[in-house]
């Protein structure tokens, strides 16, 4: 059993902190130390996505043990296709179509005027709902992580799009930093290694 010792340390590194030792050790099991919440969610998926049974232990007020056991996998399991193994959706016409995301870093788009910056945000969101082929995840942080939490202008439109099948992340540091973990109304939380990962592997847009 390897320890990992992530106390103090602000997402992602109890993640990047876990993966290395994942490869430095891929044949033990793992204790990872966090004093937070969302690090133990993020852990969670991380280990889901490469097959590992993961249990979490509180220890007092905010201190966590993460164990994640190892089961028969290749840690190499890629948990996303690449660009060039990403699948083309076919329409009904025969055309093909590329997936992607989309990726939001502030309440308003542009700059100057920001009324108009958000009028701009909800007839972004309006039309993106409206698009045939919708985006596979939707990517929310810094400012932009507000439009996920109670009170957001576009929260019917992600919600709409959410049941449909889209994936709503939202950066877990700012979910903190805005101190809004319980108004989180869409989605989920995740980390930037996370989000890195996912904007390295698809085709982004950004308004």
């Amino acid at each position: 059993m390897y320890e990992i010792n992530a106390l103090g340390k602000a997402c992602p590194l109890p993640v990047i902190l876990t993966k290395r030792a994942m490869k430095e050790f891929p044949n033990e099991d793992l204790n990872i130390l966090v004093d937070n919440e969302i690090a133990t969610q993020n852990l969670k998926k991380m280990a889901d996505q490469l097959s590992f049974q993961t249990k979490i232990e509180k220890k007092g007020v905010s201190y966590y043990i993460v164990h994640l056991t190892k089961e028969a996998i290749h840690f190499d399991t890629v948990s996303e296709p690449t660009k060039e193994e990403q699948p083309l959706s076919i329409k009904e016409d025969g055309s093909k179509t590329v997936p992607y995301i989309v990726s939001i870093h502030s309440e308003i788009i542009g700059e100057g005027a920001e009324e108009l910056g958000s009028i701009l945000m909800k007839s972004f969101f309006f039309s993106l709902s409206e698009q045939e082929h919708l985006p596979e995840k939707i990517i929310f942080y810094n400012g932009g992580a507000k439009l996920t939490a109670q009170g957001s202008p576009v929260l019917h439109d992600l919600q709409a799009m959410a049941t449909d099948g889209v994936e709503i992340l939202t950066c877990g540091i700012c979910v903190e930093y805005f101190d809004f973990e319980d108004k989180l109304m869409v989605g989920e939380a995740t980390n930037m290694y996370r989000i890195v990962e996912l904007q390295s592997t698809y085709k982004t847009v950004s308004p």
